[in-house]
């Protein structure tokens, strides 16, 4: 009767363990990932039993051992993601880079060293994410013990560090580029820029969203990935910002449209696609302008900016913004002019003020 093999645990660092192992077909193997000897040692003795009954022609533990590629893998994946169809579609739009990698691979061969090496290879702004979704994959194939570990687990994926915030430093700046965009856009730089919609608010907006008499504009909806999406109740994104007289002028001096209930349709009445707006009308209009690039999100900082040195609190910037208070802190927190001054004469006015006894 041959030995049964016992198979070894290998440190490899505090927190990272590995196993050799020989194969049913008696290839060396090693399987990294863990960060426990106990987590190494369990799933070594697993698959050392695992090997055995597959050296015996267990049908069972064959028929579990289904070869299942990277590809195959994804399709089942999304095939059963049960979310919103736009969600899947980016989904699949993030995962086609590592189709075009490994998908030929069965799952069982991938390993942590070549994901690592790929992932260096994904463009730095969606690497984050490209990996993430393969990892996603990979986590729900160990969980159909497709695989007994994901591969992708001991591989680092930081986030990227966010971008510098720009914000656009006055009207004027604003102005030129709006002169520069086609008369049926011309409105959108300072509309963005005074109420801090995103412009996946801006561009869902209809002209009964607003209010001219109280000067306010109430956001319910958001049109992102290609469809429409309402906001749901008890999101902070559902709101009512108020409309500065500059930005209710610009709205009054745009060209009237009867063919759309949008507030910005695009040129023959629809949705603005954003990636065509980008590159065919706001960055030729700040190169005509001769404006250092900017993104189009820059114009909500500008109206975090500019609220902020106004004397807006983050309380209150936060609700009409539509996100977390600390967020904002995080995010605008460190722009806050003088702060520490302000808040010492609000603390002495209130020392200062008159009182029962000594009046």
């Amino acid at each position: 009767m041959a030995k049964k093999q016992r198979g070894s645990v290998a440190k490899r660092s505090d927190r990272n363990f590995g196993v050799r192992y020989y194969d049913e077909h008696g290839e060396r193997r090693y399987q990294g990932g863990f960060t426990t000897r106990t987590a190494a040692e369990e799933w070594m003795d697993a698959k050392v039993d695992e090997v055995a009954a597959l050296r015996r022609g267990d049908a069972a533990v064959l028929a579990r051992r289904e070869p299942v590629t990277v590809a195959q893998a994804i399709n089942r994946y999304l095939a059963q993601h049960d979310v919103d169809p736009a969600t899947t579609a980016k989904l699949r739009r993030q995962l086609r880079r590592a189709e075009q990698a490994f998908g030929d691979r069965q799952l069982h061969t991938l390993q942590p060293y070549e994901l690592g090496a790929w992932r260096r290879t994904l463009p730095s702004g969606s690497r984050h994410d490209f990996f993430r979704a393969l990892r996603q994959v990979l986590e729900q194939a160990a969980a159909w013990h497709w695989i007994d570990v994901n591969p992708a687990r001991p591989v680092k994926n930081p986030k990227p560090k966010p971008p510098q915030i720009q914000p656009f430093e006055s009207w004027d700046e604003l102005d030129v580029i709006a002169a520069e965009l086609d008369a049926r856009y011309a409105a959108i730089p300072g509309f963005a820029a005074g109420s801090g919609l995103r412009p996946q608010e801006w561009i869902a907006l209809e002209r009964r969203d607003l209010d001219r008499v109280e000067g306010v504009v109430t956001i319910e909806r958001v049109y992102t990935q290609g469809r429409l999406k309402p906001c749901a109740k008890t999101s902070r994104q559902r709101r009512r910002v108020p409309l500065r007289q500059r930005v209710l002028d610009l709205l009054d001096a745009m060209p009237p449209r009867i063919d759309s209930p949008l507030l910005f349709p695009a040129p023959r009445g629809g949705y603005i696609d954003l990636e065509r707006f980008r590159y065919r009308a706001w960055v030729p209009a700040l190169r005509a302008a001769g404006i250092p690039p900017r993104r189009i999100y820059d114009l909500r900082h500008t109206y975090a900016t500019w609220s902020l040195a106004a004397g807006v609190g983050l309380f209150a910037l936060s609700r009409r913004m539509g996100t977390s208070l600390a967020m904002i802190d995080a995010t605008y927190g460190h722009l806050a002019p003088d702060a520490e001054t302000i808040e010492r004469a609000l603390l002495d006015a209130w020392d200062a003020r008159p009182t029962a006894i000594g009046h």
